[in-house]
Formats: C-alpha cells, sequence, structure tokens
C-alpha cells in the first residue's frame, strides 16, 4: 500500500482547526460502513498529498483507514508528525477499512473537501483534536553553494507543459519507470530510488524528501522546510540507493551501487539538509469512536 511521503509544511492554521459551530461545511449526503478486512482500497489518488485532485462532480468516494482520512482532511503528511499522532489513538484505526461515499452540491476544490470531510469525521466518528506547538529538531532544505543548483535541478521550461496526471493514478512508490506526469513521482529502478519531480515547486521538492529522508536515506524523522529562496516551478531528478538495514548481509558484486542519499542531494540537486530546532504544530487527539450507523 502507497505510504504518503512528505512534510508538515502546509498544515491548515490553527483558527482552520478549531472552527466554531457558525461555519461547519458539510456533505449534503454522506454513507460511513465499515469494509471487509479484505476489501479492495479506493481513494488514494484523491488523498495523494502529491496531486491536485478533487471531485470533479461532487462525488466523494473512498475506502481506507480513518488514520488516511485524517492525515489528509487535517492536511498532514510528515512521517515524522504522523507516528506520533496515531499512536495516541486506538490500533482499529489504522487497520480496519472504512467505505465513505458522499456527496456535495456541484464541484468543490480540495480544501472545500477536506473542510466537510472535517466535519463528516468530527459528526460520525466523534473526532476531537486540537493542535500544539513544540520546539523539535527540523531539517532547512538549503543550497549547497549560494545561487548554484546542481545538474539534476533546472527550472521548468514554460513552453514544455507536462502532462496532467489522471484521475485515480496516485505518485507513490513503483518498481518501474511510470510516466512522466507533472508532480512528484518515487520508484526503483535497477536497484536504486530515484525522486523525480516536474514542474513543482521546491516546497513540494521538501516536502516529498521528509519522508525519503528518514525512510530511505537513513537520516532521522524530522520535518524537512523549505529554505533555498528558489522560486517559481523546477525540475528535478534525483537517484540514490537506500541506506542498507544494520543487519543486512554483506554486499555482493551482484547488489546495486550508487550514492548515498546525502551525497546525491548535493551532487546532483546542489541541496543539502541542515538540522535545526524549529517551532511544528502537532496534533493532540482527544477523543475518537467507531462511527455511528448511517
Amino acid at each position: 500500500m502507497m505510504q504518503r511521503l512528505a512534510t508538515l509544511a502546509l498544515l491548515f492554521p490553527l483558527a482552520a482547526v478549531t472552527q466554531g459551530p457558525a461555519h461547519r461545511p458539510e456533505f449534503d449526503v454522506a454513507s460511513v460502513r465499515q469494509s471487509a478486512p479484505d476489501a479492495p482500497t479506493k481513494g488514494f489518488g484523491l488523498l495523494n498529498p502529491f496531486l491536485d485532485l478533487a471531485p470533479k462532480t461532487g462525488l466523494f468516494s473512498a475506502n481506507l483507514r480513518l488514520s488516511d482520512y485524517i492525515s489528509f482532511a487535517y492536511k498532514i503528511n510528515d512521517p515524522s508528525q504522523l507516528r506520533p499522532l496515531f499512536e495516541q489513538m486506538p490500533g482499529w484505526t489504522r487497520t480496519e477499512l472504512y467505505d465513505i461515499e458522499a456527496r456535495s452540491d456541484g464541484a468543490t476544490t480540495r480544501d472545500q473537501l477536506r473542510l466537510m470531510l472535517r466535519t463528516l469525521l468530527e459528526d460520525r466518528f466523534k473526532l476531537k483534536l486540537h493542535t500544539e506547538e513544540h520546539q523539535q529538531p527540523v531539517y532547512d532544505l538549503v543550497l549547497e553553494k549560494a545561487g548554484k543548483t546542481g545538474p539534476q535541478l533546472r527550472p521548468h521550461p514554460a513552453d514544455k507543459p507536462c502532462t496532467e496526471r489522471p484521475a485515480g493514478v496516485g505518485g507513490g512508490i513503483t518498481n518501474a519507470e511510470p510516466p512522466t506526469f507533472c508532480g512528484v513521482d518515487v520508484y526503483r529502478n535497477e536497484g536504486r530510488f530515484h525522486v523525480r519531480m516536474i514542474d513543482g515547486s521546491l516546497e513540494e521538492a521538501a516536502l516529498a524528501l521528509s519522508g525519503i529522508a528518514s525512510f530511505m536515506g537513513g537520516l532521522e524523522s524530522h520535518p524537512v522546510q523549505d529554505h533555498t529562496g528558489l522560486t517559481g516551478h523546477y525540475d528535478m531528478d534525483l537517484e540514490f540507493l537506500g541506506q542498507r538495514p544494520p543487519d543486512a548481509p554483506p554486499p555482493t558484486d551482484a547488489d546495486p551501487t550508487g550514492p548515498p542519499f546525502s551525497d546525491a542531494l548535493k551532487v546532483q540537486l546542489g541541496l543539502k539538509l541542515t538540522k535545526q530546532s524549529g517551532t511544528v504544530q502537532t496534533f493532540i487527539v482527544d477523543h475518537v469512536e467507531r462511527p455511528s450507523a448511517n
């Protein structure tokens, strides 16, 4: 199952999280049902943080875990924030699948969809949470040399539009090179990891690198924040060899070769991650329960 790889840089502000009863956007009609354990999942493309998809007909249809719905509704994409959030909740929120079919009157934007889903989670799962600010380690994404990028990080040509990703097609880790859609893709090729971005911002790059740095790059799990000063949209292609687990057998001549994550980041993209201390919003779960009947 696709794991979302990202950072907390795009969280909604506190005011949006703790709305009063005066304005609670909601679906016109909604159905929530627990699915069988072996039921196929659906809706990952719609909830993917790298894609700007929203229901074109006002219909929201997904079959995912409650934890997936929460991370989308509250725009929490950074793995370093997701783990402590989910550890506060009962185990069923990370394992049981819930089929949600909901409809609004006409098309909605992605952020409107998030707010309507929040209302649904609050009403049907009795979800209550709040945010707190904490000082914690973060990584600043900066240029290795001032004013200079690496050979595999280039401004996206304005006269070369990329192909929009079809609805329902995610950008998660694959074992073969995916089609060259706009946005971010992570894939393996001949044993090496590739992070490819087409027509994206450095904020989006930081979003992707946040999870990759810890899951595959051997770094600590901290949010990554863009401090490159680079504006506009870029194309990038990062290729590196994932860190071997501590208990892995010694490498052989048949094993893939390639630069480690941090070296590839510097040589190929002209970027580096510097560890700092920063203020990060974290979510605290006050209450959650299995959904009420339709």
